[in-house]
């Protein structure tokens, strides 16, 4: 199947946000076709090469983004909002357009058993971190809502961000959903205590304010 390519020195996960900025023309007609058409666009990591104004070479696993909104600034910019969807793998690379193009295929998430002590760490970290920052920003938080499926739960970890490009493109990368959680384990750990030092942090402040309470 054929897929629009959109390198970014950003990592999409399946269910992840993405807003962007969008000036390049190459980049303006991609979006423009993805709208006409009403089909996606791949993000995938840069290997080789720049983000804006030259080639690059992208990692052959990215994930599809859903363009959910567009809307042109004073600027002449598109800013536009997309949701990430399903991973897919590169093929073959075409470069007859003025954007990346390919062939790509969707690969299935694999392995048939995920111990039961991972997904409940993962489900407990990120019901944690969705309290902290309801804690953070003063707001109260029922119970968090996290994925079902254990695949998902790690694609929801990698979606925080708390790691390197690298980092996150090997969780993406793996299509063993075992394997895929042992990777995004330690990332759950490090952001759950810069949230917790935010946390706190913000509840400080709160305290010290004039007229607050001590």
């Amino acid at each position: 199947m054929e897929l629009r390519l959109f390198p970014l020195r950003t990592v999409l996960f399946p269910g992840m946000k993405l807003p962007l900025q969008v000036f390049e023309p190459r980049y303006r007609q991609l979006v423009a076709e993805c709208m006409e058409y009403a089909e996606p666009f791949g993000v995938a990591l840069i290997r080789e090469g720049v983000e804006v104004g030259g080639p690059a070479v992208p990692h052959t696993i990215g994930t599809t983004a859903r363009i959910e909104s567009v809307t042109p600034d004073a600027e002449g910019r598109l800013q536009i909002e997309t949701l990430g969807r399903r991973r897919f793998r590169i093929l073959e690379l075409h470069t007859d357009r003025p954007y990346l193009w390919a062939d790509v295929e969707y690969p299935l998430d694999e392995g048939g058993g995920t111990p039961d002590d991972l997904i409940r760490q993962a489900r407990e970290g990120l019901r944690a971190i969705s309290r902290l920052r309801a804690t953070a920003a003063g707001e109260y938080e029922r119970e968090p809502r996290v994925p079902e499926r254990p695949g998902a739960l790690a694609d929801a970890i990698g979606a925080l961000g708390a790691a390197s490009p690298a980092e996150l493109q090997q969780v993406l990368e793996a299509l063993d959903v075992r394997r895929r959680l042992e990777f995004a384990l330690p990332l759950l750990e490090q952001r759950l205590k810069a949230v917790h030092r935010e946390a706190a942090a913000a509840a400080a402040a709160r305290w010290a304010a004039p007229g607050s309470t001590n």
